[in-house]
C-alpha cells in the first residue's frame, strides 16, 4: 500500500477518507475544516455528560446506512468528542 499511494500525505488521506474519521486536534484545532471547528466550539464547555451521551448517539448512527458523506460527517464529530471528553475528565491543574 505504501508504494501505492506514496508519501505520507496520500496515506492520511487515504485512511481518513477510508475510516470516515480525522486528523482534526481539538486542542489546536490544527487540520480542521471549518466545519469542525464550528462544531467544537459549540460543543467546548459542555458537561462530560452530555458529550458523552452525544457520543454514544452517533455511534449508534455509524452501524446505520448513509451516504459517505454524512458518514464521514459523523466520524469527524466522533472524533472531535472523543478529544472533548477525554479533557473533561483529564483533571484540572489547581493554582
Amino acid at each position: 500500500m505504501c508504494e501505492e499511494l506514496g508519501d505520507d500525505k496520500y496515506m492520511t488521506e487515504y485512511v481518513t477518507e477510508s475510516g470516515f474519521t480525522s486528523t482534526c486536534d481539538v486542542a489546536t484545532s490544527e487540520q480542521c475544516n471549518d466545519k469542525e471547528v464550528d462544531f467544537i466550539a459549540k460543543w467546548k464547555g459542555k458537561p462530560a455528560e452530555e458529550i458523552a451521551g452525544q457520543v454514544t448517539r452517533l455511534q449508534g448512527m455509524t452501524a446505520k446506512s448513509m451516504k459517505p458523506e454524512l458518514k464521514a460527517w459523523v466520524g469527524q464529530r466522533l472524533n472531535a468528542l472523543v478529544q472533548l471528553a477525554a479533557s473533561a475528565e483529564a483533571p484540572k491543574d489547581e493554582l
